[in-house]
């Protein structure tokens, strides 16, 4: 009732106010057009309630006079094309809020056939009478109002999906001081874009004052700046003498204002405040409004003493200092305080910040300075008891970590920003099980430097990583060691453009080899890793060798001209289904392949040779894990007969390798699902591809030679929580945006992965993520079993025959 009274006092004020305006504009319509004054329209309004809608008319049509609706022999001439380029086409509107079937905000109406198009929308948006300005005039972008409307009586030509949204959003959260915010932003806009009356036209209009502020910024500051000196030196005079300046202080105001002006406005060049932008007005700003002032009064009295100018009142100087600096300085917060007059955040995105620290600060500030971003901070989270209830940028911190669901309940957060830059992954972790409860998109702060160097803003931010959820503690490795084992070394590394082998040949090639020789049998992928190795270690002599390790001459020709020291064999085929499909070739690669390979390096006296396995190796169900078991054996069984060093480094799923679920759920989601799961109970160990190469590197240096090491992987973790925790973390609910879909277990697979055998004893290490497995041992024939092996490969087996002959050494493999 209240904003009805208000609504009927101002429409009335202003059809009295805008009367001369108003007969003005029907005398020139009616000589130009000879057609009606007012055109109507038949639009909703509140509960879905047709009624006429005003506006002058602005076009003209020969055929017919007088019509109301629009038909495409309709032409506009330049006057009414000014009036709807003005907005004054909508001036009449103010009879529709007087008679009550519009206000002065709300949403733009719309006529029937457009609103039957969106009917459930605006079942919601005719809640409330439309209005002639809405949140769209200022939510959209900065232009002015009236390019809304443009052709017709309402916005429907230009309506979007995002105006409609904003619609829905204004109706949801209509308060009257929303409305005012509304209204007086349309005003500026209204009032910018009114053209400007000294500048020429140029494509049939004049430019508005807005368009001519910003294109010709530069004089525009100039000229403000030195209109702020005219003011305030004319202000402390009136001040000085009660606003009765005598005739002689009259002209030593004028006499010396030119000075005045000259030494402001260089002081203001000299501090750089011509240039920068009032937007990002900070603290460093009015600093140097305060120095420049300084130095301008300081230079001007020092003038006027020099040249003996009588009688300038050192009280004037006083004055015209303060009162410089406070015009200075509201003048260049006046683009602030205008975008946080008006700034509605209404349909932007409702934003919890965890950590109320510097970098939660500067995100809020960055946030509340940029409607374009969408977003708009509500609260903070601090687990620091003296932060609980006080406000940051005017944001509450209202609970900690531990009572962030009930806490969050108070704001209804649309997303999450961790703006915890400095924690490590094991106390990011229980916070990221508190955010994933809430099923929102989060968002974290990783750049350490940025906070550092203070300009931690939206650009900084990105989305987590499932390896910041799994939150393995950071890996430490004797570097020094490291070192010296690899330093000057030349190095082998095979399948050296897979995921571990072009992580294992970037580590090493930190460590300065003497020759870093990559075998490789992907063109493609050996090629990249060469480009990134030149890039990254342009001093690192790296050799592409494009071969198969089981194309024996290549392999004896680069072992005879390379001479390796030491041998890491990353290549294997370790898709679990396609080996199943292929068991032949899964024992040709990963079987005989390691064994030629290791031949090689034992003939050519290299004094280390490891082998990477994985957790599949232990108690194998498929084709797949158990020819990397033989592998370890084979490695196992001529590690006391040679003097080079041979030994085994075992380990779980690597995230974002190539074999990954990672990126396989990744691109499910990016299609919109479903993610698909093989079992709800599967488990698997992670660790990620840095982690397990750094410690592949420390177990070479601990290796005496035999040993199976075992990487610590952690606790498993449930392959359906990783789905749920991805589908989140893009910011969808799972089930709901996006299904999760059981497929059941492929051929192969296990529902949950060892890193030990029930018989292997197991014995630390001198590193604390690396243990031994000692299973005892190898007594199998090892020599005859490998010449078996190759010659029932080349006779090209059936899938049954080679597993009976896997299982020859795997007799506990029932699942074979």
């Amino acid at each position: 009732m209240k904003k009805r009274l208000i609504e009927i006092l101002l429409s009335l004020s202003g059809l009295i106010l805008f009367s001369p305006i108003f007969l003005v504009i029907s005398l020139i319509i009616k000589w130009t057009t000879h057609g009606p004054i007012f055109r109507t329209e038949k639009v909703y309004g509140k509960g879905f309630k047709l009624f006429p809608l005003y506006a002058f008319n602005t076009m003209h049509n020969p055929r017919q006079e007088g019509v109301d609706s629009l038909s495409p022999q309709e032409e506009s001439f330049p006057f009414e094309t000014t009036l709807r380029h003005l907005g004054l086409d909508r001036l009449p509107q103010l009879i529709n809020v007087l008679r009550g079937e519009m206000s002065l905000v709300g949403p733009r109406p719309e006529p029937e056939q457009f609103v039957n198009l969106f009917r459930k929308e605006y079942e919601i948006i005719l809640r409330v009478r439309p209005g002639i300005v809405d949140i769209a005039s200022i939510g959209l972008d900065d232009s002015p109002l009236h390019p809304l409307n443009v052709s017709g009586l309402t916005s429907s030509t230009t309506t979007s999906p995002r105006k409609i949204s904003l619609a829905k959003e204004y109706v949801l959260n209509q308060t009257f001081a929303l409305d005012a915010k509304i209204l007086f932003a349309s005003t500026v806009n209204f009032l910018l874009s009114w053209p400007f009356p000294f500048h020429k036209k140029r494509g049939g209009r004049r430019k508005s004052i807005q368009e001519v502020f910003v294109k010709y910024r530069a004089r525009t500051v100039f000229g403000l700046h030195m209109l702020t000196v005219i003011v305030s030196s004319y202000s402390a005079f009136l001040l000085r003498f009660d606003a009765n300046i005598p005739e002689a202080e009259w002209n030593l105001f004028l006499n010396t204002l030119p000075v005045l002006i000259l030494l402001r406005l260089s002081a203001l060049h000299l501090f750089g405040l011509h240039t920068t932008l009032w937007r990002y007005v900070g603290v460093m700003d009015i600093v140097n409004i305060g120095l420049a002032t300084g130095v301008s009064s300081g230079v001007f009295w020092t003038v006027l003493n020099t040249v003996s100018v009588p009688m300038y009142p050192r009280s004037v100087l006083v004055f015209d200092a303060i009162l410089f600096s406070v015009l200075l300085g509201t003048l260049r917060c006046t683009k602030r305080i205008y975008k946080r007059i008006t700034h509605t955040a209404t349909g932007a995105r409702k934003v919890l910040i965890v950590g109320a620290g510097n970098a939660g600060a500067m995100i809020a500030r960055d946030l509340l300075q940029n409607p374009s971003y969408n977003r708009r901070p509500v609260a903070f989270i601090d687990d620091d008891p003296g932060k609980q209830n006080l406000r940051i940028h005017g944001i509450p911190v209202i609970g900690t970590c531990a009572t962030m669901q009930t806490s969050a309940e108070k704001v209804n957060p649309e997303e999450i920003i961790i703006a915890l830059p400095s924690a490590t992954p094991l106390k990011i972790k229980p916070i990221l099980n508190q955010c994933k409860l809430l099923g929102l998109p989060i968002k974290h702060v990783p750049n350490l430097p940025a906070l550092l160097n203070g300009t931690v803003s939206m650009s900084d931010l990105r989305s987590l990583d499932i390896e910041d959820l799994i939150g393995r503690p950071e890996i430490e490795i004797d570097k020094k060691e490291v070192a010296e084992k690899v330093r000057g070394k030349r190095i082998l590394v095979t399948g050296a453009g897979g995921s571990i082998g072009s992580e294992l040949c970037r580590q090493i090639a930190a460590f300065e080899p003497a020759t870093l020789i990559l075998f490789e049998q992907n063109e493609n992928n050996l090629h990249h890793i060469l480009l990134d190795l030149q890039s990254r270690f342009p001093s690192v002599s790296s050799v592409g060798i494009l071969a198969d390790i089981l194309h024996e001459k290549k392999r004896e020709q680069v072992f005879e001209q390379h001479k390796p020291q030491m041998v890491f064999h990353a290549a294997a085929y370790k898709h679990v289904p396609l080996m199943e499909a292929n068991p032949s070739n899964a024992a040709r690669n990963n079987i005989v392949g390691t064994a030629m390979l290791l031949r090689s390096a034992i003939d050519h006296k290299a004094e280390e040779f490891v082998l990477i396995s994985t957790d599949k190796a232990v108690y194998p169900s498929g084709v797949m894990g158990a020819t990397k078991r033989i592998a370890e054996m084979v490695v196992k069984y001529y590690a006391p007969k040679v003097t080079t060093r041979l030994l085994t480094v075992r380990f779980g799923n690597v995230l974002e390798s190539s074999g990954s679920v990672v990126p396989l759920f990744r691109n499910q989601i990016k299609r919109g699902g479903p993610v698909t799961v093989t079992h709800p109970d599967v488990k698997r160990y992670f660790i990620t591809i840095q982690e397990a190469v750094q410690l592949v590197l420390q177990a070479a240096v601990l290796g005496k030679g035999g040993e199976v090491f075992v990487l610590d992987m952690g606790e498993p973790y449930k392959i359906a929580d990783l789905a749920k925790t991805m589908i989140t973390l893009s910011g969808y609910a799972p089930d709901r945006d996006i299904p999760i879909q059981f497929i059941g277990l492929r051929p192969g697979e296990k529902l949950v992965e060892e890193l030990f055998e029930k018989g292997e004893e197991i014995r630390k290490t001198s590193h604390s993520k690396i243990s031994i497995a000692q299973n005892g041992k190898i007594t199998a024939d090892i020599p005859a079993y490998l010449e078996k092996l190759s010659k029932t490969i080349e006779q090209d087996p059936p899938s049954s025959d080679m597993r009976r002959l896997l299982k020859e050494l795997l007799p506990t493999c029932s699942d074979l």
